[in-house]
């Protein structure tokens, strides 16, 4: 299905503006709508302290909150008339639990985008666990670094791959960018706690695939050096792509993660756009 209906979690500081900023170039390259969404969570003293409290206080501290989302919703419609007046957008905001919500609002949009998790984002000024936005979202899920040079695109991506189900699930979410790009490197990382599996059905692999989609793609096995996720956040570094796209929790948040928890090493250590997929 084509890229048409792009979902931000927005909350005008530095690392959200940065990611608004890539949100903005897949709008216009793949002519699709933007939408902020900004999610704020019940405060505290609505279930701790209520009792202790009066009337006035609680409409007040209402009021304040919904002039703090007024003032968001603001800033992402300035920075779009100043950088991006062309694009169709949107906005949403909504109350309740912020990770829950978030992810129900991602779930009627192709993707969703964020600024870098860093163990958690947050959003509605409560911290959102990565693998709770992934898990239940049921979509998936790009992560830009707030340190990132957003710049034009170089139509060149990378694909970390074990043949698990999980790294499968991603390369098919991911696969109308992919078809787009005018190189793909399928990168495998031998050495590491899994087997590199191209494929399984005699010389048809993960390549063969790919090319069946029109897309250029070549493998690239990587030497373990480190980590997993080091090795393969290093070989980024050097080749600089526009994203990386990889699987993500395997087993859930207490279990073993994709590439033996190489998921969160790239969330914790990032240096490009993750286009992650549960």
């Amino acid at each position: 299905m084509a890229i048409k209906d792009l979902l931000i979690a927005y909350q005008g500081d530095d690392g959200s503006q940065n990611a608004l900023r890539l949100a903005i170039q897949m709008a216009r390259k793949y002519d699709a709508t933007l939408t902020g969404a900004y999610v704020h969570g019940p405060e505290q003293y609505e279930s701790q302290i209520r009792h202790w409290i009066g009337d006035d206080f609680v409409k007040t501290m209402h009021q304040v909150q919904l002039e703090a989302v007024a003032k968001i919703e603001a800033s992402f419609r300035e920075f779009i008339a100043a950088h991006a007046p062309d694009i169709r957008h949107e906005w949403v905001s909504a109350r309740g639990p912020v990770g829950l919500t978030l992810a129900r609002i991602s779930r009627s949009f192709d993707l969703l985008i964020t600024g870098q998790f860093e163990g958690a984002i947050r959003v509605g000024g409560r911290a959102v666990q990565p693998e709770e936005l992934l898990v239940r979202a049921g979509k998936p899920v790009v992560m830009v670094p707030k340190d990132y040079p957003v710049r034009p695109f170089t139509e060149e991506a990378v694909v970390a791959w074990d043949g698990s189900r999980y790294a499968a699930r991603a390369l098919t979410d991911a696969m109308h960018i992919l078809e787009n790009k005018k190189m793909i490197e399928v990168v495998t990382v031998e050495g590491g706690h899994n087997p590199a599996v191209l494929g399984w059905a005699g010389s048809h692999d993960v390549i063969s695939h790919l090319r069946r989609h029109g897309v250029n793609a070549r493998h690239v096995p990587l030497e373990l050096k480190g980590s997993v996720g080091q090795t393969i956040l290093t070989y980024c570094e050097e080749r600089d792509p526009d994203m990386l796209v990889m699987g993500a929790f395997g087993r859930g948040k207490l279990g073993a993660l994709l590439f033996g928890g190489v998921s969160h090493h790239v969330l914790d250590h990032q240096t490009l756009p993750v286009f992650m997929s549960h």
